[in-house]
């Protein structure tokens, strides 16, 4: 079972808590509609958090797309909660020993790297360049990924975390 702030699945004990997904999500989602902009109620980062974490294991497209959108659409209101997660999500399916990267997840991965602003902070750039620098990279996702970079992007996953290029 999905224990909220742990990596691995975890034993439940008898005197836990739980709750049904449906219930869970209708929740965070009402509370997502009457927030402030800018500001993820509690529930709607805890929804964003299972997602990063059940979609690794237990792949749901429509859950997927639905992780994707709210997460984008509340980046637009500057709540990054949801984005942060998916940012999870793609540098663990990525660094995962099971499986390759599925192609869609790659594009989106890569596409989320080019489109973050240059001029801040960039996570998703970060956890790929991670991932692309340190060899521990499945070959096959690499190639993966590797097919979806420019030359660009290439030159920013090998240059060292913090080093600016010439032009800027």
């Amino acid at each position: 079972m999905w224990v909220k702030g742990q990596k691995q699945q975890a034993f439940v004990s008898p005197g836990s808590s739980e709750e049904l997904y449906t219930k869970f999500r209708a929740r965070a989602l009402q509370h997502r509609e009457t927030s402030a902009p800018g500001e993820s109620h509690a529930d709607m980062k805890l929804l964003y958090e299972f997602w990063s974490h059940f979609l690794c294991r237990n792949f749901n497209a429509a859950m997927y797309q639905e992780f994707r959108n709210f997460a984008f659409e509340d980046a637009q209101n500057k709540a990054m909660s949801g984005v942060n997660s998916l940012i999870s999500y793609y540098a663990e399916v990525l660094s995962s020993k099971k499986k390759v990267i599925p192609s869609v997840l790659a594009l989106h991965y890569v596409d989320l790297v080019k489109n973050e602003d240059p001029a801040g902070p960039r996570p998703a750039l970060e956890k790929l360049r991670i991932a692309w620098r340190d060899g521990a990279l499945d070959m096959k996702s690499r190639k993966r990924i590797d097919n979806l970079v420019d030359t660009k992007l290439r030159e920013e996953l090998e240059r060292a975390p913090h080093q600016k290029s010439e032009m800027s």
